[in-house]
């Protein structure tokens, strides 16, 4: 018999190394700026390749995870990831760095779309909410504990170092994989050969295309206060800008209590109920926010409260759409997990590129207005489309 917590715990640590990836070498950027003798737009282009990899990839691995299983699937991907960051390590030049960034991201979508499949596969729908909300607590820590991590190394080693970290942890996360997870696609399912139709039967689903939209109009609006934020504290506060990460504290405090409280929430409330009233609660958010804004009314304490709001609806919210997505597929977990994560990862990179150019044709205000309007579209959608194979009250 399968050990689900010992599974659940591999699959999770695992999928943490993506968005880990991401931030923990964020504080060794000026050094790596130095070392390959390229400009900040080169170096950030680093972070920029990752996203967009892991975009890409969760949309081609979907398929293939559906047909060859969550095992054959993941272990490969760990040992790529560990190469890339070995690649990383040891770049001479910034195009070697940049081909290690791309491996590395290319083998750790693996984790991130095996982890609420292989949730998908060995729990019960009533026991889905408790193993999504811990997955996406410990996936949200990645972003959180990378930059401070990273700062702690940058500070008394050469940024090698954290690439040597991050192979190792790839091979860590293999080892205990290997000896842990368990082949859990279902024997009895017959899969879909891989091709268009398999996309195509998830994205004419009008459930999981509702939750699509609004995965991505939510991380679309989490990047553009990631981005913009500091812009806004520098033109209406006059606040250094060593003050500025100070403010990114409300928005993942709200992200991880969020992800507990909707857990709990589950249970009293269905998953339908609670994701229409987060996605209208977050449209409401940003609209008041922009409002507040353009009355010029905003204040630090405010401010506070809207980031730590956002963050809370979102953390609420995101579970429920993982729970769901996959109660609606039994053969396509991953295939529907994967365009799900597509969607998620590009609206993380637009938000910043089109928040950017209506920047420069308007002000820093509109960015917030477009996504009110956004997020508005998307929770009328969820409204209109959304349904739950499974929906009860999970007592």
């Amino acid at each position: 018999m399968i050990n689900k917590n010992k599974i659940l715990v591999g699959v999770a640590a695992a999928a943490f190394l993506g968005p880990f990836s991401q931030t923990v070498y964020t504080p060794s950027l000026v050094q790596l700026e130095q070392y390959f003798h390229v400009n900040t737009l080169l170096i950030n282009l680093t972070i920029s390749l990752f996203t967009a990899i892991l975009a890409i990839s969760n949309f081609v691995i979907g398929p293939i995870v559906d047909r060859w299983g969550r095992r054959a699937t993941l272990l490969p991907g760990l040992i790529v990831f560990s190469a890339g960051a070995l690649i990383c390590m040891l770049a001479g030049t910034y195009g070697v760095f940049l081909v290690g960034r791309a491996i590395q991201a290319a083998g750790i979508s693996t984790a991130l779309l095996v982890a609420p499949t292989v949730i998908g596969d060995i729990y019960a729908p009533h026991e889905r909410a408790k193993a999504m909300s811990l997955y996406q607590t410990v996936s949200f820590m990645g972003p959180v504990i990378g930059p401070v991590l990273g700062g702690l190394i940058a500070s008394c080693f050469p940024w090698q170092w954290i690439f040597g970290l991050l192979a190792a942890a790839g091979v860590v996360m293999w080892l205990y994989n290997r000896s842990q997870l368990e082949e859990t696609l279902p024997a009895d399912v017959a899969p879909m050969p891989i091709g268009i139709h398999a996309y195509r039967s998830v994205l004419s689903n009008r459930s999981a295309f509702a939750i699509i939209t609004v995965g991505f109009s939510q991380m679309y609006g989490y990047y553009v206060f990631l981005v913009f934020l500091p812009a806004l504290l520098h033109s209406l506060f006059t606040l250094p800008a060593t003050s500025h990460g100070f403010f990114f504290v409300p928005l993942t405090a709200g992200l991880l209590l969020g992800v507990g409280l909707g857990s709990r929430w589950q249970k009293h409330w269905t998953r339908t109920r609670i994701l229409n009233t987060t996605t209208f609660g977050m449209a409401i958010n940003v609209l008041v926010f922009w409002l507040v804004l353009q009355s010029k009314l905003l204040t630090i304490p405010l401010l506070v409260v809207f980031l730590l709001f956002y963050g809370l609806l979102l953390g609420c919210s995101m579970p429920v759409q993982s729970t769901i997505l996959v109660n609606l597929f039994q053969q396509q977990k991953a295939t529907a997990n994967g365009l799900y994560n597509f969607f998620r990862f590009t609206g993380a990179a637009i938000g910043p590129l089109a928040g950017g150019f209506i920047v420069m044709k308007y002000t820093v205000n509109s960015v917030f207005l477009i996504l009110a309007v956004l997020l508005t579209i998307a929770a009328f959608i969820i409204r209109k489309n959304l349904s739950d194979p499974f929906e009860s009250v999970s007592r």
